[in-house]
Order: C-alpha cells, then structure tokens, then sequence
C-alpha cells in the first residue's frame, strides 16, 4: 500500500512533536503537576458525552495520544488503556507518569505513526476509540484512518472524537480589529500538505523553538464523516460549538469553564462561528 505521508513530513513531525513535548510537559495549559495530584485533564465536554460508557475494565484505545494525559485521565476512571503516538519523546514521557501515579498496570503506550498501528496492535479491538484536539490535521488520507479506527473497534463499540473544527482553521485574524477573515483554504487537498515554520506553540507561544517545520492536511467535516460512515461506523451525533480549549489568538477571552470564545466587541462573546466539534459513531453488533 502506499504510504500516504510523504518522507519529508515522516521526518519533519516526530521531530516536531519531540521537540513540544518538553515544552507541553512544564506548561501551564497542560499542568502535568496538577494531574499527577489527581486532576482531570479531560474536558467536561468529554466526560459528559463519553464519560458515561466508561466503566471498570472498559477497554479503551487513544490513537495519537501525544504524551498520554487523556488516555491516563480515562484509566483514572476505570479503563484498560492503550494510547498510541509518534514522538517517542512523548510516549516516554507517558510511560514515566503512568509509572509515577500507580496506573502502569492499566496503561499501554506504543510509539509508531497512526497509519502503522495494524502492525503494533495486530487484531485487538477495544470497547472505545478515542481521538481528541488537533489530530486529524497531521493526517492526509482518513480513508485509511477510519479503516484502522473501524478494525480496532469491537461490535457494539463506540468512537469518540472531540476537535477543531474545521473552518477554524481557515481563518486569520484582521490586524488591529479584533477580528477574523477567511484566508485558509476550507476543503481537502490531500496533495498538498501545508507546510508551516514553527514558532512556540499553542501551550506556550513565547516557547523558543529553532528550525522546526510542520506539516500538515485540511479536511472538512463531509470528508471525515464520509470516511467513518465508509467504513462501516454509524453516525450517533455531531456537535458544533463556538468556543475553543486553545486560544487561536491572545485577544480571545477564556470562560471558567477554560474555554476560549471570540469577543462580539460588546462586551459579550461571539456564537456565531463554529470553532469545535464532537463526534460520536459506533460499530454494528453484527
């Protein structure tokens, strides 16, 4: 089969995402101190809209996991975890603090790119796969992405994945109003990656960063929709929601519930452009 990710990008990510793992570790956004006290890093979105088919010995695959905060928060509530990630930075990280809070027994992490994991998790299924904020950008074919989503999917099981949305990232902000245009490119073009130089990161933008460059797909939501529902998965809801867990830009305004909404330049917040979404599908019994 052929390898959709070009060999520049198969090179340029990991190294990427190796070099963020060290500055996501002691961010704030991520408060690695604060999990390993005992908080949550999921979002209450998750915990409502997953949360509830998660039980003791629930099964649960995390595909690009980066350094595993979510896939341990989710063995906190029960599940027997595997999360999966390319940066072996990360994964080694993962495994050190499943070790540090007691969950190493409940807690898998394999490092390979998503579109090998056939080959780590041979024919292992799990009651729940999980995807969450800003994985499907780093991806150019979701056809072969739902295929590996559906086949490590047990009968009856249940995919959850709560993102970006799409047109978020099509837009740029207008310098000095406090405002936002369309400028990106909104529908898929699997040829052409976006090829970005990297500086800081959305955990911490003042984070020096040297010679990094990131690669990246757009897709839309009839793209991503139509490659689960192709393969195989049916559809239970999908969710728009005008606010984001990162700020696009430092002039959005955080709620106490830590999401990030634009400002309506009132005083009050702007509801009327998508900036995230969930999905939930499940697999057929039969």
């Amino acid at each position: 089969m052929t390898d959709p990710i070009p060999a520049q990008a198969r090179a340029a990510n990991p190294r990427l995402w190796n070099a963020w793992t060290s500055i996501h570790e002691g961010s704030a956004f991520y408060d690695v101190e604060g999990f390993k006290a005992g908080a949550t890093s999921l979002w209450p979105l998750e915990l409502e809209e997953l949360g509830p088919l998660v039980h003791e010995g629930t099964t649960l695959l995390h595909l690009q996991c980066h350094f595993g905060l979510d896939t341990l928060s989710w063995a906190r509530l029960g599940a027997d975890v595997v999360g999966l990630d390319i940066s072996d930075e990360a994964i080694a990280l993962a495994r050190r603090l499943a070790d540090e809070v007691g969950l190493s027994g409940r807690a898998e992490f394999v490092c390979a790119d998503l579109y090998d994991a056939d080959a780590h998790l041979g024919s292992r299924a799990f009651d729940i796969v999980f995807v969450s904020w800003g994985a499907l950008e780093w991806l150019p074919d979701l056809t072969r992405w739902a295929g590996i989503v559906a086949r490590h999917l047990a009968p009856g099981g249940t995919f959850y994945m709560a993102e970006i949305h799409p047109f978020a990232y099509g837009l740029e902000e207008v310098a000095g109003e406090h405002d936002v245009r369309v400028k990106y490119r909104l529908l898929p073009a699997p040829d052409r990656p976006d090829i970005d130089p990297v500086q800081g990161r959305y955990a911490d933008r003042s984070a020096e960063t040297k010679d990094l460059v990131a690669y990246g797909w757009t897709h839309d939501l009839a793209e991503i929709l139509g490659a689960l529902t192709g393969a195989g998965l049916r559809v239970e809801h999908l969710h728009e929601f005008a606010a984001s867990p990162a700020p696009f830009w430092d002039w959005m305004v955080q709620d106490e519930a830590r999401w990030w909404w634009l400002p309506d330049g009132e005083g009050g917040l702007r509801r009327d452009l998508p900036f995230s979404y969930s999905i939930r599908a499940t697999k057929p019994a039969t």
